[in-house]
């Protein structure tokens, strides 16, 4: 069965984030796992990405009957090993000369995927005008907090002053929610993971910021988180 990517709730489109991507891996000399739909193996990394002629370098082995048949391959799988996974597919690669030696070269992806993990990937969120809230219930009200990070397993938020009695290590609180921009109020199980004084008001208040993690995460539920934190990365390599 041929694998759509562009199926992924992970896949993006547009050109400037994935030269983005592509860029970042480069700077970061990142390993890439190259693997054929016949079986060769390689592990390379991004040289250069040409976005004005829309190629991107990438290292060669050392051995020419493994280039041989990459070359040959008409479905190739990129793969980073570790962080943020990052995932694309190639229907041919070429050999170029540069300037330190022989790469091969291929066309910049029209679709590349940027799963993110929640051990290794969370997001800042917007503060200000574009804050978003979590409503925490406590006897006959709710404390509304600033959401300052998001990942697929959890968010984090701050709190001035006091912390009320219910903010303890491991305690899990019901009947959350967060009403996200264009979708509106989700419902969420928060496992308090960690609470941290991090700095104080002028006042001298402590504020505190107190992890949370996601409890029995719907598939809706996280389809909403994965594609809140999609739209803050796109906003944020907007303004680069």
């Amino acid at each position: 069965m041929t694998y759509r990517q562009e199926n992924s709730p992970f896949a993006l489109h547009n050109r400037k984030e994935i030269v983005f991507i592509l860029d970042d891996l480069a700077k970061h000399h990142t390993s890439l796992n190259l693997d054929t739909k016949e079986g060769v193996g390689l592990v390379t990394s991004i040289l250069e990405v040409n976005s004005e002629r829309d190629y991107v370098y990438m290292d060669i082995s050392l051995d020419e009957k493994i280039n041989e048949q990459i070359k040959n391959s008409r479905q190739i799988t990129f793969t980073t090993q570790t962080g943020i996974k990052v995932r694309w597919h190639a229907t041919e690669l070429k050999t170029v000369t540069l300037r330190d030696g022989e790469a091969f070269s291929m066309a910049v992806p029209s679709s590349i995927e940027r799963i993110q993990r929640r051990e290794y990937f969370r997001i800042e969120t917007h503060l200000g005008g574009k804050s978003i809230f979590c409503k925490i219930p406590v006897d006959a009200g709710f404390i509304e907090a600033a959401i300052v990070d998001m990942s697929v397993g959890g968010l984090g938020i701050k709190i001035k002053g006091k912390l009320h009695d219910i903010f303890a290590q491991g305690e899990i609180l019901e009947g959350c929610t967060v009403d996200f921009p264009g979708v509106g109020v989700v419902p969420f199980r928060l496992k308090i993971c960690g609470i941290w004084a991090t700095s104080q008001t002028r006042n001298g208040e402590p504020i505190h910021h107190i992890g949370f993690e996601f409890v029995n995460l719907g598939r809706a539920a996280e389809s909403i988180v994965q594609r809140h934190m999609i739209q803050l990365e796109r906003e944020r390599i907007s303004f680069k």
